[in-house]
C-alpha cells in the first residue's frame, strides 16, 4: 500500500480597504482528501479475493483499474470493494492494482496495492497396467509391456512431464523404455512361479511427483536354457549388422553362445563365439536374406537354439561405378578416412567407400566392374588376352576399345587410337548447328571425311562387336569410365583393359567428344569434351580444324 499525504489547501481572504477607510475582514478555508487502497495480499491461485479501498471524506466516487498482468474479469471497477478471482499460474505471479478516488469537491487521490498470486500444484496421478500379454502368467521369452498411458495430471492445466520404471523384485530384466510412456521386457527364465515387481514414478511440469507399484507373475518354465537371437532385422548391403544374443538364460550361473549361418549368401561372421557378433551385409541383387542360428549352451551343458532372419536390400551407392577415390586428404597430405574436422570426403561415400564387400561379376581396379566381350559382343574370360569391349556391370553400358597405333594417320586402322575427326551431329538436338567435317584422310583413314558422324555409321557398318547401335557418349558416361586417382599418370583410364590409347605429344591433351552441345560461345556452335589426360571438361567449337578422339558406346 502507498498512502498519499495528506494535503492542506489554504484558501486566504485579501485584506481589501474599505471605501472610505481603514476597516476589513479575515476569513480561512481547510480541506482534507485521501484514498487507502489496503494492505498487499498474498493468494492461491484459482481462489476468491476483494480490493477495499477506505477514502476520507466520503461520498466521493471510485475508480479501479489493473496495473500489471492479465487483466482479470470485473476490472476495471467503479466500487470501493471489488471481488476478484485468482488466475492460473505455474510460478508466483505478481498483480498491481491502482485505486482513483473523486472526492465530493472534485479533488483525486490515488493509491497503489499488490497481489502476489500463489500456484498450488495438484499432484500427478500414477497408474501401472499391464497391455501386453493379455494372458497371464506370462511364459518364458513372451514380450511383456507395461503402460503408464492412463496416468494423468488432475491440474486443469498440468500435463505429465516424465516417466520412471524401476524394477523391485525379481529376477533382473533388460528394460526398454525405463524412462518412456511404455516400458518392455521378456519374461524371465524362472524354475518357479515368480513375481516381478516394478514401480512406476510420474512427475508433472511443476515437479511434483506420485508413484505406484504392480507385479508381473511370471510362469515357471520346463526349460532350463533359452536361446535368443533378438527381433528379424532389415538392413542395406554393406552395412554393418549386429547380432546380440544376451537376452538368453539359464537356470545354471552361466551359459556360452555360438552363431553359425543357416542360410543365404554367405557372410563372415566375426566373434562368432561369443553373444554379441556382427558381419558385414553382402552385396547382394535387388535383395536377399541370410538367417543366422544362435546356440546358448549353459554349465550343464544343456542347449537351447534360436534363429534371426536378416534381409538385405540394395544400397543407395549411385548408378555409377564412382570416383576411383580411396583416400582422403587434407589441404597438403593425405589422412586417416573420418576425420570428424575433414568430414564428406569421396572416399567415405559411395561404391568406393565398400571396395572390400563388392560383389564383381567381372574385373576393375577399385569399384569398377567390367567384363570383357569378343568381337562377337559375347564375354569371355576375366584373364582373356584377346577382347574387342568392354561392358560396365554397373551402368551395363558396352563401350569401344581402340586398337593399337601401327602409323600416323591417314596411314591407320578404323578404330587406331591416334585418329582424331572434327564434331558432325546432323541429328535434332545439335543446337541449330551441324558442325563441319575435317577432310577425308587427313586426320583418320576415312575416305569420306574426318567427321564423328562418318565415324559413327563406319563402325556401325562393321557391326562392331555385335551391335550397330554405337553412338557418341554423353559427358557423364564418358566420365563414369574415369579413375581420378590415376591423375599424373598417362591417363585416367584402367591401363589393363584400356590398353591403347593415344598419346598425350600428339595435340598435348586427351580431349574425347561428346554427344551434347554446349552453350559456351553462344548458340550451339561448341559441344563438350572429356580430357582424359585429368579429368577437365572444355568445349570445342564445331569447325573443321577443331579435332578431338572418339570412344564409342552401346547399350546391349
Amino acid at each position: 500500500m502507498k498512502l498519499k499525504t495528506l494535503v492542506l489547501v489554504l484558501s486566504l481572504s485579501a485584506l481589501l480597504p474599505a471605501c472610505g477607510g481603514g476597516g476589513g475582514d479575515e476569513g480561512s478555508t481547510t480541506e482534507l482528501a485521501s484514498v487507502n487502497a489496503g494492505a498487499d495480499q498474498s493468494v492461491n491461485e484459482r481462489n476468491s479475493f476483494t480490493l477495499t479501498a477506505v477514502a476520507d471524506p466520503t461520498g466521493g466516487s471510485f475508480s479501479w483499474r489493473q496495473l500489471t498482468g492479465t487483466v482479470l474479469s470485473g476490472m476495471p471497477a467503479s466500487t470501493a470493494s471489488v471481488r476478484l478471482t485468482a488466475p492460473v499460474t505455474k510460478t508466483d505471479l505478481l498483480l498491481a492494482f491502482q485505486v482513483s478516488y473523486t472526492s465530493p469537491t472534485g479533488l483525486v487521490r490515488t493509491d497503489e496495492v499488490q497481489v502476489t498470486i500463489k500456484p498450488v500444484n495438484t499432484l500427478p496421478v500414477a497408474v501401472a497396467q499391464l497391455s501386453k500379454p493379455s494372458i497371464v502368467p506370462v511364459a518364458l521369452g513372451q514380450q511383456v509391456e507395461l503402460s503408464a498411458a492412463s496416468s494423468y495430471d488432475p491440474d486443469a492445466d498440468g500435463s505429465i512431464s516424465s516417466y520412471s520404471w524401476q524394477q523391485l523384485s525379481g529376477p533382473t530384466v533388460a528394460l526398454t523404455g525405463a524412462s518412456s510412456k511404455q516400458l518392455s521386457f521378456i519374461a524371465p527364465l524362472v524354475t518357479e512361479a515368480t513375481d516381478l515387481g516394478f514401480k512406476l514414478t510420474v512427475t508433472d511440469d511443476e515437479n511434483g511427483s506420485h508413484s505406484t507399484e504392480i507385479k508381473v507373475p511370471v510362469r515357471a518354465s520346463s526349460s532350463t536354457v533359452y536361446a535368443n537371437a533378438g527381433a528379424d532385422q532389415q538392413v542395406r548391403e554393406f552395412s554393418l549388422v549386429q547380432l546380440d544374443g544376451r537376452a538368453s538364460q539359464s537356470s545354471s550361473a552361466s551359459y556360452s553362445c555360438s552363431w553359425s549361418q543357416v542360410r543365404g549368401q554367405t557372410v563372415v561372421l566375426q566373434n562368432a563365439s561369443q553373444c554379441q557378433a556382427s558381419f558385414i551385409a553382402p552385396d547382394v541383387a535387388g535383395s536377399a536374406e541370410v538367417e543366422l542360428r544362435l546356440t546358448v549352451t549353459d554349465s550343464a551343458l544343456r542347449q537351447a537354439a534360436d534363429t534371426v532372419v536378416v534381409s538385405i536390400v540394395n544400397a543407395v551407392l549411385g548408378s555409377l561405378p564412382d570416383t576411383g577415390m580411396t583416400r582422403c586428404y587434407d589441404q597438403s597430405a593425405e589422412i586417416p578416412c573420418g576425420n570428424a574436422a575433414l568430414p564428406r570426403q569421396d572416399a567415405e561415400h559411395g561404391r568406393d567407400s565398400v571396395i572390400p564387400y563388392l560383389r564383381k561379376i567381372g574385373r576393375g581396379e577399385h569399384a569398377f566392374d567390367f567384363t570383357k566381350l569378343d568381337e562377337n559382343g559375347d564375354e569371355v574370360s576375366d584373364d582373356a588376352s584377346e577382347f574387342s569391349c568392354v561392358r560396365d556391370n554397373v551402368t551395363g553400358l558396352i563401350w569401344e576399345l581402340k586398337e593399337p597405333v601401327l602409323a600416323a594417320a591417314p596411314n591407320t586402322t578404323l578404330r587406331a587410337a591416334n585418329n582424331r575427326y572434327s564434331d558432325v551431329n546432323p541429328a535434332p538436338g545439335n543446337g541449330g548447328e551441324a558442325g563441319e567435317a575435317a577432310a577425308a584422310n587427313s586426320s583418320c583413314p576415312s575416305d569420306t571425311d574426318c567427321g564423328t558422324q562418318t565415324y559413327i555409321d563406319e563402325v556401325n557398318d562393321a557391326v562392331y562387336c555385335g551391335g550397330s547401335n554405337w553412338r557418341m557418349p554423353t559427358l557423364v558416361e564418358l566420365m563414369s569410365l574415369a579413375d581420378f586417382s590415376r591423375r599424373g599418370q598417362a591417363h585416367l583410364l584402367d591401363p589393363a583393359l584400356f590398353r591403347y590409347e593415344p598419346a598425350l605429344s600428339l595435340q598435348n591433351n586427351l580431349y574425347y567428344w561428346t554427344s551434347e552441345t554446349s552453350a559456351e560461345g553462344g548458340g550451339g556452335i561448341s559441344t563438350w569434351v572429356f580430357n582424359n589426360q585429368n579429368g577437365n571438361d572444355n568445349s570445342l567449337p564445331k569447325q573443321a580444324s577443331q579435332l578431338a578422339y572418339i570412344r564409342l558406346v552401346r547399350t546391349p
